[in-house]
């Protein structure tokens, strides 16, 4: 063999070698990366109706990103996004379903939201806001709300890093005495809550505990699980984090959460096959697959399906805006894909603040509020109560010493959150793309701390 003949062999076989490297190394992460990407580009572009540039722009930071390629066909309803031309995925839009990721259409029927009876009626009830008549008749010092809620806009990070805040509502003692939003989005834009969806997943198993259609002691909740310990794991174990199902809620490619949530398939079925970690109710370990688990179970119990949280949550309080998406088994993913407006999140947490009473009706247990807000006495990451998060723990500490001690709050990654302070009748919404800061480390507590200042008595 000639020494030229020798150097292309050479060649060929180091090419070979690099891409099949190269392979081996993308093949568990490529699908997750592409599901992220078309996933976030459907939901930004056709459920939000932001442009799909901006739409999927919506990455974290990966060395993958700059690889990606998206693509919309509007007519069919899709977006799909390829890395390298090797590895692709597609999501599927449906109206009031959301996106989905799957292998082909889903095949779901649109489901359309109850009309609020009167949009030009006042917040919460209507759509009209007039923020001066609100500040007035609840004696707000307006200047200083402003400020506050500008500060939660301010760029002034270290180290460069940003908030990227998109939407900010304050409502007091019933009315919205605050709202901003970022360029590009309004009161019309729905966002995404991330983990505030588990918030959700609390009320709706609230709406079928009142009806009597679930109890929190329900134990047997799957077939998987009969005849092992899991049998044993009760809904009130699911709501408070204390299943011992094994599941990783690192947020890396190729984990429990990330396959979990961008592979097509049931998110449910996938966090319920996990094995104990731990027997039920003696440790507590935050999951998402353990809210899809919920959900599942409601949409079970209640034989909704599709509908379950439109017609239990949404539709009652008039939420017209709000999308909770499914996974391509027809599962609702609680755990972390829940879109509305501002305006919507923030009539979610007044309805909190109201204990579950809406215009005359109590729709959760008059225990509800109390039982979702005592705080799991494990050791915790942070105070935790049933799907929310609590300012105080079971040892009396604060995680925002500054704000008082019976606030809650949903929340979710990149900064969402939908905040209740009952002592002050306040509602706090902040909503955003805050990719550089995790939890409420982006400023939450200076926003709630100057609108309490603003708005208290």
């Amino acid at each position: 063999m000639g020494r030229g003949r020798l150097v292309v062999v050479g060649v060929v076989v180091l090419v070979a070698v690099l891409v099949g490297g190269v392979a081996w190394y993308l093949g568990p992460i490529a699908p997750v990366a592409t599901g992220y990407a078309a996933k976030t580009a459907c939901s930004g572009h056709l459920l939000a109706g932001r442009p799909l540039d901006d739409a999927a722009g919506d990455l974290p930071d990966n060395p993958l990103v700059p690889f990606l390629r998206t693509e919309v066909d509007e007519d069919a309803g899709t977006v799909s996004a390829s890395l390298l031309g090797l590895w692709d995925s597609t999501a599927w839009y449906t109206p009031g379903v959301g996106c989905t990721l799957a292998t082909a259409d889903p095949g779901f029927a649109p489901l359309q939201a109850a009309a609020v009876a009167d949009p030009s009626a006042e917040w919460p009830l209507g759509e009209a806001v007039d923020l001066d008549a609100a500040r007035d008749a609840a004696g707000v010092d307006g200047a200083a709300l402003d400020r506050a809620v500008e500060n939660a806009f301010v760029e002034d990070a270290p180290d460069g890093l940003r908030k990227n805040t998109r939407a900010v509502v304050v409502v007091r003692d019933g009315r919205v005495v605050a709202e901003r939003y970022a360029d590009g989005f309004d009161a019309q834009t729905p966002l995404l809550g991330w983990s505030m969806g588990k918030s959700v997943a609390n009320a709706v198993v609230g709406r079928l505990v009142a009806d009597g259609r679930m109890a929190l002691d329900d134990a047997d909740l799957r077939e998987e699980w009969a005849g092992d310990l899991r049998a044993q794991i009760t809904m009130a174990e699911l709501l408070h984090m204390t299943s011992g199902l094994a599941f990783d809620e690192t947020y890396d490619p190729d984990t429990d959460a990330t396959n979990m949530l961008f592979r097509p398939g049931s998110t449910a079925e996938f966090a319920a096959a996990k094995p104990l970690a731990d027997d039920p109710g003696t440790a507590w370990s935050y999951s998402s697959g353990t809210s899809n688990i919920v959900c599942d179970e409601a949409q079970d119990a209640s034989e909704l399906g599709l509908e379950l949280a439109r017609d239990l949550v949404f539709d009652p309080l008039g939420m017209t805006s709000a999308v909770m998406e499914a996974d391509a088994s027809g599962g609702l993913v609680c755990s972390s894909f829940p879109y509305m407006t501002a305006r919507d999140w923030a009539r979610f947490g007044q309805w909190f603040l109201q204990e579950g009473e809406w215009e005359g009706q109590q729709l959760l247990p008059t225990d509800w509020i109390e039982a979702t807000t005592t705080p799991v006495e494990l050791e915790t990451e942070n105070p935790y109560g049933a799907h929310w998060w609590l300012n105080e723990g079971a040892d009396g500490d604060l995680r925002m010493p500054g704000v008082p001690a019976d606030a809650y709050w949903a929340s979710g990654n990149e900064g969402q959150q939908v905040v209740v302070v009952p002592s002050e009748d306040l509602v706090v919404v902040r909503l955003g793309f805050t990719t550089d800061f995790s939890g409420i480390d982006w400023g939450l507590e200076a926003l709630l701390t100057g609108a309490i200042s603003a708005t208290g008595s």
